[in-house]
């Protein structure tokens, strides 16, 4: 009858659609509030609710050192571009690559980022490809970690006669990345430089 109680009274206090609406919309959403909810009724209020912000913490970080990097394609009948990945109807860029991560370039995720372009590089026919964009549009921050990618990605390119080149690069990031030296390397960041004036000097 106790347990009886105590189940009437748990299940009271959960909101079923709720956890319903995180499994489907956000998965990293969904496993914080279950491991909170298994922590409370197993371990305490205080002590659960310490360890699901760890869990919590620990979810993003590994979420952010494994972030998206879309390769970009020209929307047909466009100057624009987006995520070839997402959208195969996107034409492929001759003769270059581009890439966009799609997240702030940070120690904990930059050897990751830059495996990703070079796996990419490797599975690209190298004789072809002469140029390689980096977009930081959707990168809002860059640390010397982020910066330093950059410095092997110019490095590794520049054995192979591929350039390296930097748009959308956000006024914090471009600070950042001339005051680091990048700039003498691969050439200006600024606004007018954009992917659709790169390839067109190809």
């Amino acid at each position: 009858m106790l347990a009886g109680v105590v189940l009437t009274a748990v299940s009271g206090l959960l909101d079923f659609p709720a956890f319903l609406r995180m499994w489907r919309v956000s998965r990293l959403d969904f496993y914080a509030a279950a491991i909170a909810l298994t922590a409370v009724l197993f371990v305490g209020i205080l002590e659960g609710i310490l360890l699901a912000a760890l869990a919590s913490i620990l979810l993003l970080l590994a979420r952010v050192s494994r972030p998206h990097v879309a390769f970009l394609g020209r929307i047909p009948g466009t100057n624009s571009y987006s995520d070839i990945a997402r959208h195969p109807e996107n034409e492929p860029l001759p003769n270059a690559i581009a890439f966009r991560p799609e997240a702030s370039l940070l120690y904990v995720n930059a050897d990751a980022i830059l495996e990703c372009v070079s796996d990419r590089l490797r599975q690209s026919d190298a004789s072809k490809v002469r140029l390689v964009v980096c977009d930081l549009s959707a990168s809002p921050y860059i640390d010397l970690a982020g910066a330093r990618i950059l410095h092997q990605l110019h490095d590794d390119l520049g054995q192979r006669g591929v350039r390296l080149r930097v748009v959308g690069a956000h006024g914090a990031v471009r600070d950042l990345l001339r005051a680091d030296g990048i700039v003498e390397k691969i050439g200006e960041l600024g606004r007018l430089v954009t992917l659709e004036n790169l390839l067109n000097d190809l």
